[in-house]
Order: C-alpha cells, then sequence, then structure tokens
C-alpha cells in the first residue's frame, strides 16, 4: 500500500487532471459509506472523493475517485455553485456533510484531518490533510451560513 503522502499526492493529481485549472482550488479528501441490510448478508459500499474549493468561496468540485494499488483515477467532476447549489445540511448524525445541487446530485461527505491505516484496511484511503482539513471547515461554515 502506498504512503499517506503518496495517496494524497495521487488523489491531488487525478483532481488536477479532471478539473480545468485543478491546481488553483485547495483540495480535501473526503468519503462516504452506504449500508444495506438485506435478511440474509448486509453490503457496503464506499465511495471516495477528492473535494477542490478555494478558502473564502463557496464553490466546491466534487470529483468521484477510484484506488487500486496507489494509483487513483479520476470520475467526472461535479462543479457546486451558488447558482446550482440546492439543500445543504451542516452535519447529520454521522458527521458529514450533505450538498446537492438542483439537477438532483447529492452528496454525504466524511472529511477528516486524518485518516488512520485501521480505518483505511476496511472503508477509507489513508490520508493526511489537517491543513485542508481546516480550510474545508470554514468554506462548510460559509456554505451552511
Amino acid at each position: 500500500m502506498a504512503s499517506k503522502e503518496e495517496l494524497k499526492a495521487a488523489i491531488h493529481a487525478a483532481f488536477d487532471a479532471a478539473v480545468p485549472d485543478g491546481t488553483s482550488y485547495t483540495k480535501v479528501y473526503a468519503s462516504d459509506m452506504r449500508q444495506r441490510n438485506y435478511i440474509v448478508f448486509q453490503s457496503t459500499k464506499v465511495y471516495n472523493y477528492a473535494v477542490g474549493f478555494k478558502p473564502g468561496g463557496t464553490e466546491l468540485v466534487v470529483v468521484p475517485v477510484d484506488e487500486d494499488g496507489g494509483a487513483v483515477s479520476a470520475g467526472t467532476p461535479v462543479r457546486i455553485t451558488d447558482a446550482n447549489r440546492g439543500n445543504v445540511k451542516k452535519r447529520d448524525l454521522q458527521g458529514r456533510f450533505h450538498v446537492a445541487t438542483t439537477d438532483g446530485q447529492k452528496f454525504r461527505l466524511t472529511v477528516i484531518p486524518s485518516v488512520p491505516k485501521i480505518t483505511a484496511a476496511f472503508y477509507q484511503l489513508p490520508v493526511e490533510q489537517r491543513e485542508e482539513f481546516e480550510a474545508f471547515q470554514g468554506v462548510r461554515e460559509l456554505i451552511c451560513a
């Protein structure tokens, strides 16, 4: 498995490649875990995202990412601005930030300052992002104001 620094750099590089002028954004890793309970079994699906923002602004660019052996690939970016932002929720019971677009796309984002490797073994990608986390909290406050 790649180190925390290598994985963070790969996530940032995938974002930069998928988003025009991606290097001008501050980026943070976010995840969401969805569980479904069936009578016989339980399924868990983890979604990983690179979220770009500019401190002091309210625009978000959410890019789904997939990781395989330290290589990170980016999906299609979703730009969320004041013009197309739908409902937002600062925090749910699991601590996730909810943001939706007016065209029906919804994201539940868990952003934490450091993902320990033990947690990463099960669900999330191991990254260290304390400075980015603090900057994201400021943007989240502006969006939810």
